[in-house]
């Protein structure tokens, strides 16, 4: 049986991209209403976020990094654009900086308006193709998906990077997928970012791969590499000889005003990255599964690129110290993203292995002598006694 796509071509008026509003008060949204409208010359309507195509975030929201794993996990197919004030590279997101530029907030918006309407309309008849009768129609919902993972290379198993030979169900395999720090490029890197700032002086890293220079007084990093590069860089173990090659040397800070500045980065988005990916999904050897470990503080998902399920680990382990293992059984979580945030955490200085105490956890500081406390402070320390 062969099934033919008919044509139906129409003259279409415009129609607005509906935009979900998330991390705005009532008056914020009322004028991003009006600048979707004027400025952007309705490029998008506001609507309810049951009717929308787009998720629109304020990143800048004290809660954004939740507000946005919500709406990836509510609608894992619907486009994110995120508004913020320091430049963002998150998995899976567009961004738009502060303020607003409206032909780069159009520009956005036409994109995934593109997409809408190409997936709501049929294809012209000179374009179909005939089908047989055992091939798969696609669905609209099923194009948009492949279309807009397309460029996330596969989703996060490939992001975090395949293993093979690894398999992450079987419980003897898991507590031997770990890997040794000292054996990749994230070594260096970490060691060269401690004497960097240590020093207080710009200094380039030199190794068998691109220089990596690295500025201390506004935490940056440059590199001449995207992220696929070094992706594929990250997990490759380096030859006992590698480490010949490596050096460190100073910088002189006129060669800044040269570089190219749409590859400069965020130091800690780097390092990051630089260990998602080296970990591959596995935990480093000297944080064992079985050992407990405790966040000092919030990682920035303002800023990171967000990992499954890291928020929830990191509800975890803000409040006591867990085992990773542990982590897995309670969330449900998938072993390779709960020790990929583990090695990305402590890459960052976030993470403290053993037990945390109890009277760092919880306790509340005791109120100084003399000192006059506000009515808030009144009634939290009459909480806490009671």
């Amino acid at each position: 049986m062969k099934v033919y796509v008919e044509s139906t071509v129409a003259n279409l008026q415009p129609v607005p991209l509906k935009v979900a509003l998330h991390g705005m008060d009532a008056r914020s949204q009322k004028t991003m209403a009006l600048y979707l409208k004027g400025p952007c010359r309705g490029a998008g309507i506001v609507v309810e976020d049951a009717d929308a195509d787009v998720n629109l975030i304020d990143a800048d929201f004290p809660a954004a990094g939740e507000i946005l794993q919500t709406c990836q996990s509510r609608h894992p197919d619907r486009p994110v654009v995120l508004l913020s004030l320091q430049p963002l590279q998150i998995n899976g997101t567009d961004f738009v900086q502060k303020p607003v530029n409206a032909e780069r907030l159009m520009a956005v918006l036409n994109k995934f308006k593109a997409l809408t309407s190409a997936l709501s309309q049929p294809q012209n008849a000179v374009e179909a193709k005939e089908k047989t009768g055992d091939e798969v129609i696609k669905t609209p919902e099923q194009a948009k998906k492949r279309v807009l993972y397309e460029g996330n290379e596969g989703g996060y198993a490939r992001f975090l990077g395949l293993l093979p030979g690894v398999e992450f169900n079987n419980l003897e395999q898991i507590v031997k997928a770990g890997f040794d720090p000292k054996l990749y490029y994230l070594n260096y890197v970490l060691s060269a970012c401690k004497v960097t700032c240590r020093e207080n002086r710009a200094l380039q890293l030199r190794s068998i791969w691109k220089p990596l220079l690295i500025f201390p007084d506004t935490r940056q990093v440059w590199l001449d590499a995207d992220d696929k590069q070094l992706r594929a860089f990250a997990g490759v173990e380096q030859a006992k000889g590698f480490a010949a090659s490596i050096g460190l040397s100073p910088l002189d800070e006129s060669v800044r005003g040269s570089l190219a500045p749409e590859k400069f980065q965020a130091l800690e988005v780097f390092v990051w990255k630089l260990a998602i990916w080296t970990s591959k999904g596995r935990f480093p050897l000297f944080l064992p599964p079985e050992q407990p470990v405790y966040l000092k503080h919030w990682p920035n998902f303002t800023r990171l690129l967000l990992l499954p399920d890291a928020l929830r680990i990191s509800s975890l382990l803000i409040r006591d110290a867990r085992a990773p293992l542990e982590i897995i059984d309670i969330l449900e979580a998938k072993p390779q993203h709960v020790f990929a945030f583990i090695s990305a955490c402590h890459s960052l200085g976030l993470l403290e292995p053993g037990e945390r105490r109890r009277a760092q956890s919880v306790a509340a500081q005791p109120p100084v002598a003399g000192k006059k406390h506000g009515l808030l402070s009144k009634i939290l320390h009459r909480l806490r006694a009671v």
